[in-house]
């Protein structure tokens, strides 16, 4: 059964999935709408795919995976907070239960410890409750019952200490009061509010639950940092030019939360209990991460059937047989049975892309899970190892430009959009990166169909290299930037007069800056446009370096510092495009509170539009906020979309796979790694 979960990752970084529960009317939700819709995004079009030819063999071996870089971290608290990267997701999948999930290849909304689709709320006094039953046989990997106390446990600690990052998705305090358990097997939220789709079916009702048993001691720990402490009354600590006074009383307050969140997200987690279907046993660094079959998986021998009506169906092996969405009266597109089969997961960590698919055409891991875009040369090289196949699918995720918008010039409106000007998307994905990415422009990624805003502009589109300098030097002349020397296009040598003492408007030189992103060995695709970028910054006159380097360097000043000037990075994408607001709501700026607002974006418009988002419980209505949202950031900028690629799988064919046909590829399911069959050679 799908694992599949809605935090998102730093690729690089990000998860797929979609459907919703509608409401007909603010009180009620009413039915289910699998709004999944997957289209093709323009770009070159994919050699056709090998027909899988099964080896014959006994079921099963060891599943041997191959991964580019360490996970940061083995605790999955961390995992959600500041050691989250997709690198990190693959050595922790299944570490985490949770009362409903995505369901597989279809992504409809299905229960996983929930017995059954959630009741619409009820309003008691001043709160909406939703009370949901739990299954009452499911087990952590270490024998003990997993019960109400672990949900309430998970998301008392997620409220109290303010966890930051991936955590607020699912314990969002501005709506979520409180959990409290009934009896053993079951829960209740209480919101202060009727909860939105964000709120509740894409957030605290796939939140992660872990165990009580085994982090209880810790969790008092990190709440001793916190016990008394209040903020500071009357006063907002996110203001500017607080008094000295306030300004001690809040350092005081957060200084607490800080040191809280650290001993939670530093703890050692040898041992951890696990849910899903394996159990990270051993990390070297540097060299492999390993993973031993849990025996109590839940879900173990499962039958999971879908229907082209729509109908979705799990038959567990305790007798329970669950059916969604329809009646069962349409044609099976889907039926298999849940693992996991392999008797251990080895996952051999490769210091750069090439050599992971060395290794794949060598026959030295069975898969290589790639996050990352693929250059054709490497894929033709890697597809001419014996018995390795491909398949080509629709992503979702999306790779970018980030200004950090606290400082100048990156605040100015003006700047962002002369960089945009400047920034010849298809050239690079075309003539230089010879159509292996595509380019995009909206926050959310054109394969997601429903979501996607197709109405976008794309003023720039077409514009020759000497239009844009002309345009980006007017513009900025427009707004009192001046130069020394102003940068000019130069007809006889077809080529561009770099600009120099570039001022802006209070007369102040640009400083120097720094686009930081992985390098070439990591990324090349990345790499090419941060060179770019940076050439044609400095034809403008702008002196800025490109700097790369290491993936996970880039990290912390990025994602804890929130010290830079502009990064290239990616995300790997939930369907539901909440993250909009996780990436740019002012109150989740990374520089305040920890989150993923990287930029610093603090804009009054999105802010509203973004808490309508949240709380919206109409998917048409949804929609329409959605489309707002992209609209917004596509004007203010505080990311430039540069590319979305196609996810290609390349894998042996000795790995019998449940299905092929999945929005973002076999890298969302951590490469089947539950359900995948390793036959012997």
């Amino acid at each position: 059964m799908s694992t599949s979960r809605k935090w998102v990752f730093i690729f690089g970084l990000l998860v797929a999935a979609s459907l919703v529960l509608a409401a007909c009317a603010p009180e009620t939700i009413v039915e289910t709408v699998v709004v999944t819709q997957v289209v093709e995004v323009p770009g070159e079009a994919p050699p056709p795919e090998q027909p899988q030819q099964p080896a014959e063999g006994e079921c099963c071996e060891t599943y041997r995976i191959g991964i580019f870089e360490d996970p940061l971290t083995t605790n999955y608290w961390n995992y959600l907070g500041p050691g989250s990267s997709v690198w990190t997701q693959y050595a922790l999948a299944g570490g985490a239960a949770s009362l409903y999930t995505l369901s597989d290849q279809r992504f409809d909304f299905v229960p996983s410890l929930a017995t059954d689709l959630p009741q619409e709320p009820v309003q008691e006094g001043d709160f909406y409750t939703i009370t949901v039953p739990m299954v009452q046989d499911a087990m952590w990997s270490d024998g003990e019952p997993i019960t109400s106390d672990d949900v309430v446990f998970t998301f008392a600690a997620c409220l109290d200490l303010q966890l930051t990052s991936n955590w607020p998705n699912s314990c969002r305090p501005e709506i979520i009061d409180r959990v409290e358990a009934v009896d053993e097997f079951t829960v209740k939220f209480y919101f202060n509010d009727i909860p939105g789709l964000a709120q509740w079916q894409f957030g605290a009702a796939q939140g992660a639950i872990l165990p009580e048993h085994y982090w209880a001691g810790l969790v008092g720990e990190a709440r001793s940092f916190v016990d008394g402490v209040s903020a500071p009354e009357g006063v907002d600590c996110a203001a500017e030019d607080l008094g000295e006074a306030d300004q001690a009383a809040c350092d005081t307050y957060n200084e607490a939360f800080e040191n809280a969140r650290k001993t939670l997200y530093e703890a050692d987690a040898a041992g951890a209990p696990y849910y899903g279907g394996y159990v990270l046993n051993q990390l070297e660094p540097g060299a492999f991460v390993q993973k031993e079959q849990n025996a109590n998986y839940y879900f173990t021998g499962s039958r999971v059937i879908e229907y082209d009506d729509g109908t979705w169906v799990l038959e567990h092996p305790n007798g329970t047989r669950l059916e969604l969405y329809g009646d069962a009266s349409g044609e099976e597109i889907l039926n298999f049975v849940t693992g996991p089969y392999s008797p251990n997961v080895v996952m051999s960590i490769y210091g750069s892309q090439d050599a992971a698919f060395l290794a794949l055409a060598n026959g030295e891991v069975d898969y290589v899970i790639n996050p990352l875009s693929l250059a054709r040369g490497l894929r033709e090289q890697a597809e001419r190892g014996e018995g390795v196949v491909s398949y080509t699918n629709p992503d979702n995720g999306l790779f970018y430009l980030a200004f950090n918008m606290r400082k100048a010039p990156m605040s100015m409106f003006e700047f962002r959009q002369a960089v945009d000007i400047l920034i010849d998307k298809e050239f690079v994905a075309n003539t230089i990166l010879q159509g292996t990415v595509i380019p995009t422009y909206s926050i959310v990624p054109p394969g997601n169909a429903f979501w996607y805003n197709d109405s976008i502009e794309t003023p720039y589109v077409g514009l020759s290299r000497e239009e844009r300098i002309n345009a980006a030097v007017t513009l900025l002349k427009d707004a009192g930037w001046t130069w020394s020397t102003e940068p000019a296009w130069n007809e006889d040598r077809q080529d561009v007069d770099p600009g120099q003492g570039m001022r802006m408007p209070d007369g102040t030189l640009v400083p120097d800056l720094t686009i930081l992103g992985p390098g070439p060995a990591y990324d090349p695709q990345r790499a090419t446009f941060n060179q770019w970028i940076s050439e044609w910054m400095r034809e403008l006159g702008v002196p800025v370096t490109s700097e790369l380097t290491g993936f996970n360097t880039i990290l912390t000043p990025v994602f804890v510092e929130a010290n830079f000037d502009l990064y290239i990075l990616g995300w790997s994408l939930t369907i539901y495009p909440d993250y909009m607001v996780d990436f740019f709501h002012s109150r989740n700026d990374t520089a305040v509170s920890g989150n993923f607002n990287t930029p610093g974006l603090n804009n009054a418009e999105f802010d509203a539009a973004a808490d309508e988002f949240l709380a919206e419980t109409d998917i048409t209505r949804a929609q329409e906020k959605a489309f707002e949202l992209q609209t917004i950031l596509a004007e203010q900028r505080p990311y430039i979309p540069l590319f979305v690629r196609q996810s290609i799988d390349l894998i042996r064919n000795n790995v019998q796979l449940p299905y092929t046909d999945v929005l973002g590829g076999f890298e969302g399911t951590v490469g089947f790694e539950v359900d995948a069959q390793v036959l012997s050679k």
